[in-house]
């Protein structure tokens, strides 16, 4: 029976030790854009989205922050490219999609792999935005980050 109770011991401890770190890390993560400049921004997050041939794919929202009151040069850059190995091609637009009056569609490229910006004002909360099309192929899958 000790056995038994040890493993589940070590696997609490295992949990809130990992609990722990991502909590440390998370913390560390969301208070770097405050004093960082907007070269630093971009790797906050990362995902990944597709798109469909002459047709706009789901929209991705799982990029959300908090701009920094001060400082801040009131964009975000977005880097992207679409799956390696692949003839893909796609156009990507993003945009601020806060609660209420989310901002209009912006691109930030077409091709294999692009970057852009778009406009995020100092102290606003928002989810980033990002659909795909793809040009030339059924589907087109792009990771894109922040």
């Amino acid at each position: 029976m000790t056995g038994i109770r040890a493993p589940k011991k070590g696997r609490v401890t295992s949990v809130l030790t990992a609990f722990a770190v991502t909590a440390l890390a998370t913390a560390t993560f969301t208070a770097a854009p405050a004093a960082a400049s907007e070269n630093s921004v971009t790797a906050l997050c990362k995902s990944r989205t597709s798109g469909f041939l002459g047709k706009w794919g789901p929209v991705s929202k799982e990029c959300s922050y908090t701009s920094p009151a001060s400082g801040w040069k009131g964009k975000l850059r977005i880097t992207w490219n679409v799956q390696a190995s692949t003839n893909q091609t796609a156009c990507v637009q993003a945009r601020m999609g806060k609660a209420r009056n989310p901002d209009s569609w912006q691109s930030v490229g077409c091709g294999t792999l692009g970057t852009g910006t778009v406009k995020w004002p100092a102290n606003t909360a928002s989810n980033l935005e990002v659909r795909v099309q793809s040009r030339n192929s059924p589907v087109a899958n792009v990771t894109y980050s922040i």
